[in-house]
């Protein structure tokens, strides 16, 4: 069964609304708004220069291929990624939208 989602992500913004790169720069909130595939083409490259953790990181690439979403959320401090039909989807959109408005 869908989780019906609220929200619509884009390339930094949250239905239309732009987030301020401040957020992202001086790790206001806890997710940041990532570009699935340009993500993945990071990913393999970090894999292929890595010397440790390639095996979480080929985790995160083969969760990363199943996900449809152009736009995911990534944490800043883990290796977790939330996309729109996870449960907690739009409380994280709500959060990154309430520290958004509140640097207005």
């Amino acid at each position: 069964m869908e989780t019906k989602t609220d929200y619509t992500l884009g390339d930094d913004t949250i239905n239309g609304i732009a987030i301020s790169e401040k957020i992202r720069h001086e790790d206001l909130y806890e997710f940041n708004i990532i570009h699935r595939e340009s993500f993945i083409d990071e990913l393999i490259r970090w894999i292929s220069e890595a010397s440790k953790d390639k095996e979480v990181m080929k985790d995160d690439l083969k969760y990363l291929f199943t996900v449809e979403d152009e736009y995911i959320f990534s944490s800043v401090s883990t290796n977790e990624y939330v996309c729109k039909l996870d449960n907690n989807f739009n409380e994280i959109c709500e959060g990154l939208l309430e520290v958004n408005n509140s640097l207005k």
